[in-house]
């Protein structure tokens, strides 16, 4: 696991665009404490999870785009005109979540059935603000929490 369950990324690496991954918020660190081993339990191993979580993780989350050359220049572009689309609404989502002292796991699924075991994990420990972000685009698979029924 790239950051434990309870630790702050504070340090100044470029946050990358998350490619093949299913990202989700967990509430509380006990969900995290109890998501982690169950990933690993159904396959995913410590490198493939990534754990993130205040106020220094949200900040590298803001001054990155997570993509680089015409692509990170195009999107501070319509970041300046005030101009969202869905990649930036779920950053956004996400620097919140950080902020407000919840947990932003990544796992990396490589392919459809690891993306449907993460996403399967993820529903059993009550995440929510769980997507998939693929190549070219972002499948919600749960939905923000102040949108759930």
């Amino acid at each position: 696991m790239t950051n434990s369950p309870m630790s702050n990324a504070d340090n100044n690496e470029p946050t990358d665009y998350p490619t093949n991954h299913v990202v989700g918020v967990l509430d509380t660190a006990q969900q995290v404490r109890a998501l982690v081993p169950d990933l690993i339990a159904t396959g995913f191993s410590d490198a493939d999870i990534e754990v993130h979580t205040g106020t220094g993780s949200a900040e590298a989350l803001e001054e990155s785009t997570g993509r680089s050359g015409l692509a990170n220049l195009a999107i501070r572009i319509a970041e300046t005109l005030g101009i969202e689309n869905n990649e930036m609404e779920q950053k956004d989502l996400y620097e919140q979540a950080m902020r407000d002292g919840k947990f932003v796991v990544l796992v990396a699924a490589a392919d459809e059935e690891q993306k449907d075991r993460a996403a399967a994990a993820f529903d059993r420990h009550h995440a929510h603000t769980v997507s998939f972000h693929g190549r070219f685009a972002i499948e919600e698979l749960a939905p923000p929490k102040e949108e759930q029924a």
